[in-house]
Order: structure tokens, then C-alpha cells, then sequence
């Protein structure tokens, strides 16, 4: 569920792209375990959604409140995380991209802009496993 601190379940080994000085969108909210995203043009981060022009970086390790503005995000985890299924993701998608369908959710099917959240590694009563390894997606 998006718009809440989620505990990130991590299968494997963690891994963490070290983000400097990200800037955080302006009175944006970003809950631990959420999907973050940076505007390809801006470069600002917020919780990830099916807007146009956003790239996803991986899962916040933090909690930012922006609504006063000014905040940067320091650490993003781009490791295999559980993410909730929109409901279409199956084990026969393993090894397939999944797009963001909200900050904590995953579908198989694209959606209007196609966000790439990462690479499906398992699928489980409890969600989907997601690799958020940038270069995996590329």
C-alpha cells in the first residue's frame, strides 16, 4: 500500500546505490519502502507513479517530508525487494520486467508510460520479488 512505511523485505544480499544530494520534490512524502523515482528532465525525486519522463531508481531506505522543502534523499536500496502485485504478475513472469502501477505496487502489464520498475525474481502469497538493479534494466 503506497502512502505508508513499509518494511522492506529483501531476498538475498543487500545492495545500496549510495544517492547523493537528491533533491526531493516539493512537498512530496516518501515512506520507507515506497518506489522512488527522478524526473528525467528535473532530476528531483518523489514516490514513483505512471507519470511521464520519470526513471525508477529503487526503493527509499527513509523516511522524507518535504512539505516543508529543502530535503534530499541519501539512500536508495537497489536491491531484490518484495513489492505488492497488482494482481497480474505471475511466477510466468520471472525474469521479466514489471512498471509501476503506485510507490509500493507492481504489474506486469505496461501502463500508460511504461515505468520500468525492475526485473520480477520471484512471485510469492506476499507480492512480488523485484530486482531494482539499474543495470539490469537497461
Amino acid at each position: 500500500m503506497a502512502g505508508v512505511n513499509r518494511k522492506a523485505t529483501r531476498l538475498g544480499e543487500e545492495k545500496f546505490s549510495y544517492v547523493d544530494a537528491r533533491t526531493v520534490l516539493d512537498t512530496a512524502k516518501i515512506y520507507v519502502g515506497e518506489m522512488v523515482q527522478a524526473d528525467a528532465t528535473t532530476g528531483e525525486v518523489a514516490p514513483a507513479t505512471d507519470a511521464a519522463s520519470k526513471i525508477v531508481l529503487g526503493v527509499s531506505t527513509q523516511e522524507i517530508d518535504n512539505t516543508d522543502d529543502g530535503e534530499t534523499i541519501s539512500f536508495i536500496a537497489t536491491s531484490v525487494i518484495l513489492m505488492d502485485n497488482g494482481g497480474d504478475v505471475t511466477k510466468a513472469h520471472i525474469g521479466s520486467v514489471c512498471y509501476v502501477e503506485d510507490a509500493a505496487t507492481v504489474v506486469k502489464a505496461s501502463q500508460t508510460n511504461d515505468n520500468v520498475a525492475g526485473i520480477v525474481v520471484d512471485v510469492t502469497d506476499d507480492g512480488v520479488f523485484v530486482d531494482f538493479d539499474p543495470a539490469k534494466k537497461a
